[in-house]
């Protein structure tokens, strides 16, 4: 996915899926999220300086309740960190930081697998209809972000086509030129512009443009002379 692995075009998106989740569950006071890309790549958002710590925490350490909700595609949360004791590095990070509760609420659409993770300084659990919600939520960002990499590689397709038509075009351009001066077919054309390239170590389209600019004028002791080089 080479638009979601764009950092600059994925983060915003994040950042407002955290914001619209935040806003979804009631006592809910901070939000992460995080979105892996099908070529692996992840990339993540926080409400909170604090809490891209945990988030980080969570990806070196392989545990923590964004981990196991993303391998389960099962809310994953803590109602209370004083007591439950299933992460202990995160558990223990969270605390310092003032936190009591969480809930990692994934989706996978598309194959982009994504999750936010809900934060609350008390003991707290979000409603089945906020983690609903939230997902919903997820599952639209993930589907926007599919849409415009999709969109972006038709338009990437498209435009190499017609760099590719254009090139081809002033080539076969060159070659009826050269088939002209020198008297030759079209494969002996071919033949001189392809060993002009190469010692002057220039992109075929570019030695074909400049002959097509200057219509052959100038250069055709040198082609005829390329041409008696041929084999």
């Amino acid at each position: 996915m080479d638009t979601v692995t764009d950092g600059a075009a994925v983060a915003p998106r994040l950042v407002l899926l955290g914001r619209r989740a935040m806003r979804c569950a009631a006592g809910c006071r901070g939000a992460s999220v995080f979105l892996r890309c099908p070529g692996g790549e992840g990339h993540s958002a926080s409400s909170h300086p604090d809490l891209a710590v945990l988030a980080a925490l969570q990806e070196e350490t392989g545990e923590g309740p964004g981990v196991d909700a993303a391998r389960s595609l099962r809310t994953v949360g803590a109602v209370d960190l004083v007591a439950d004791t299933r992460w202990p590095d995160f558990r223990i990070a969270a605390l310092e930081r003032g936190l009591r509760a969480c809930a990692a609420v994934p989706v996978a659409a598309g194959g982009v697998p994504v999750t936010v993770t809900l934060y609350a300084f008390r003991p707290w659990r979000p409603t089945a209809a906020a983690r609903e919600a939230v997902g919903v939520l997820a599952e639209e960002t993930a589907g926007g972000l599919l849409r415009e990499r999709a969109r972006t590689g038709a338009e990437a397709e498209a435009e190499q086509l017609r760099t590719a038509m254009a090139t081809r075009a002033v080539i076969d351009q060159a070659i009826g030129i050269v088939t002209h001066l020198l008297d030759c077919d079209p494969g002996r054309a071919f033949d001189v512009l392809r060993v002009l390239s190469q010692r002057t170590n220039r992109k075929l389209s570019a030695v074909a443009a400049q002959i097509v600019r200057a219509k052959g004028r100038g250069g055709t002791r040198e082609l005829r002379r390329l041409l008696a080089e041929l084999p």
